[in-house]
């Protein structure tokens, strides 16, 4: 495969990174998604706390001997979400997430996938003008999202 890494264009360079889909069940998300943001090094560019939650779909499993819930004679269904995070290829920071993953997961065999990308990150034009970014736009509050949570600043 080409290499891509280190690739750039006028308003942005790639970079490798690796990315994690991890499928949660709908009423066990708060917790992980919590643990996520706190725990693991979410970043992209000049931006923090960055994840995707995906909408919700459907899983299914049979719990079979050795599991905790032991040997099932049923398929069982729950909604589920995919939540996205992405980071730099780094063994360690990988380590971390895995950790925070099966510790605050509510399965004991979560579905997390992992795999090698290309990102893009922007090299901060000065395109403060342009009408078309959000900050621009009467629907910018819209664009930029709601706010789920304030930080301390000062911590």
């Amino acid at each position: 495969m080409q290499q891509l890494s280190g690739l750039e264009i006028e308003a942005a360079r790639l970079e490798k990174e690796w990315v994690l889909v991890i499928q949660t069940p709908v009423r066990g998300m708060d917790v992980l998604l919590e643990a996520l943001r706190n725990h693991v090094d979410l970043k992209q560019g000049h931006y923090e706390c960055c994840l995707h939650i995906s909408s919700a779909g459907e899983q299914q499993f049979r719990a079979l001997k050795g599991s905790h819930a032991g040997v099932e004679d049923t398929i069982q269904s729950v909604p589920v979400v995919d939540i996205t995070i992405s980071m730099a290829a780094q063994e360690l920071l990988m380590a971390q997430a895995l950790a925070v993953i099966f510790e605050h997961h509510v399965h004991e065999e979560p579905t997390i996938r992992v795999s090698e990308s290309w990102a893009t990150r922007s090299k901060y034009l000065n395109d403060s003008d342009n009408p078309i970014k959000y900050w621009n736009r009467a629907d910018a509050a819209q664009i930029h999202g709601t706010a789920i949570s304030d930080l301390d600043q000062n911590a």
